[in-house]
């Protein structure tokens, strides 16, 4: 059901997804003025951000710098080394992510090839896709 329109608006129809110009966002305002602050972070980036972070570490007597990432993948070996079982546990899960435990000879494992290129002459390719050659 429509309102009753004053005589200035009467050129423009007020009904579903059209709302009365008194009522419309003005120009250069957004709908949501309040919205999304810029520097918010999710629990991704706000970890991608930590584990980026590089850290000195005295390696041999060398101090080097490595990120956090590699920090605590470095103590995981150290401690599995010293027979830590968690830490055992945690190397063979990370392992076994990257694919280290793959056998990339036995074809079960990895799979077989999709295709198997042949050898085609030039005249042979072009003869099955219907033209020749010096076209």
């Amino acid at each position: 059901m429509k309102k009753p329109q004053s005589t200035s608006t009467a050129s423009y129809d007020v009904g579903y997804r059209k709302p009365p110009k008194a009522n419309q966002f003005r120009k250069g305002r957004t709908g949501n003025p309040r919205g999304k602050r810029r520097d918010e972070e999710n629990l991704v980036s706000a970890f991608k951000r930590h584990v980026l972070k590089r850290v000195k570490i005295n390696d041999g007597g060398q101090v080097r710098s490595i990120t956090l990432a590699e920090a605590v993948i470095l103590k995981n070996y150290s401690a599995a080394l010293q027979k830590n079982p968690f830490a055992m546990g945690n190397i063979y899960r990370l392992a076994e992510e990257c694919g280290e435990f793959v056998d990339r000879t036995d074809p079960k494992q990895v799979g077989k090839p999709l295709a198997v290129p042949e050898r085609v002459t030039m005249e042979e390719f072009l003869a099955r896709h219907g033209r020749k050659l010096g076209e």
